[in-house]
């Protein structure tokens, strides 16, 4: 292994790379599809989405086809979220008091994979409502699939993937989700 001498390049050196980088093309364009995105998935689905009093959606909470979103009061969805309804008709219906960590995913539709020969991109799509009733825990990083019912008073554990009906005060766990225990 080689012994070298690093000289650490001066502060103005760096300002000046920073200002050759940020004063390009190629950053303006970032900055605007950037604030496009930001106004589709967030500023759009906030103005179609059924929101509850006093629910808390923070601001990197993506929601896709929100005019069949509908989310009670009391909620908290925490940062990074993604509610994706369906493409057609399916609905992602969300009770009182329900508190997400970060991550969460909630998709009510899936590509088709039935049609072999016909890239999977190309096939139409499979789609059913999600509905998550009062007082659910969801914990940080998990994903709810399409079809599924999530019961009152519920806890789905940390990076579950939820893709069976939970049944009421049972809380869950794993990929795929498994009963963990039941709530007292």
């Amino acid at each position: 292994m080689e012994i070298v001498k690093f000289k650490h390049p001066s502060k103005a050196k760096y300002l000046m790379d920073i200002l050759a980088t940020v004063f390009t093309l190629k950053v303006f364009a970032h900055f605007f599809k950037l604030i496009a995105y930001y106004l589709v998935n967030y500023v759009v689905g906030y103005s179609k989405v059924k929101l509850g009093k006093k629910t808390k959606l923070h601001p990197t909470v993506i929601l896709r086809q929100a005019e069949r979103i509908s989310i009670g009061e009391n909620c908290l969805l925490n940062h990074n979220n993604i509610l994706q309804a369906g493409k057609s008709t399916a609905r992602i219906i969300i009770g009182n008091h329900v508190m997400t960590g970060p991550n969460v995913m909630m998709f009510a539709f899936n590509h088709g994979t039935d049609l072999n020969g016909l890239p999977m991109i190309e096939q139409e799509y499979k789609e059913d409502d999600i509905i998550i009733e009062d007082d659910v825990w969801i914990g940080a990083g998990s994903v709810i699939l399409a079809g599924v019912k999530i019961g009152k008073g519920a806890v789905i554990a940390s990076n579950t993937v939820v893709n069976k009906n939970v049944p009421e005060n049972t809380i869950v766990g794993g990929v795929p989700a498994k009963k963990i225990k039941l709530r007292k």
